[in-house]
């Protein structure tokens, strides 16, 4: 969008993306301070690759954070340059996560259908 100069457009799609991950972001912490640790019940290809899924997409998820808050930031006090810079990084690491943690809870919830405690 941005590059099709539909700004507005581009700053609304990117607060909603913002504010959908901070609800799931709480959901997450909740369920899990609930139910706890889910291990995986696959063996091993499946659990290596598993694992090596978790590893990757646990440490970016972590570091996406401050770096979603610094593009945010960045944008919304009009330093577009500072922005532009910073976004080239975050967006494919924000969608590399969002579609890791999608596969991880497939493989954990669906596909071995790891008893619900």
């Amino acid at each position: 969008m941005i590059r099709a100069k539909r700004v507005l457009a581009h700053k609304t799609c990117m607060l909603a993306a913002v504010g959908t991950s901070i609800v799931f972001l709480i959901s997450y912490v909740v369920y899990h301070l609930r139910v706890g640790s889910v291990h995986f019940p696959g063996h091993g290809f499946a659990r290596q690759a598993y694992l090596t899924m978790l590893a990757t997409h646990t440490i970016l998820a972590a570091a996406i954070v401050p770096l979603v808050i610094i593009t945010l930031t960045r944008a919304l006090k009009g330093k577009f340059r500072d922005h532009k810079r910073i976004a080239r990084w975050t967006m494919p690491l924000w969608a590399y996560v969002s579609v890791t943690g999608v596969v991880i809870y497939f493989w954990l919830y669906q596909v071995y259908a790891a008893p619900h405690p």
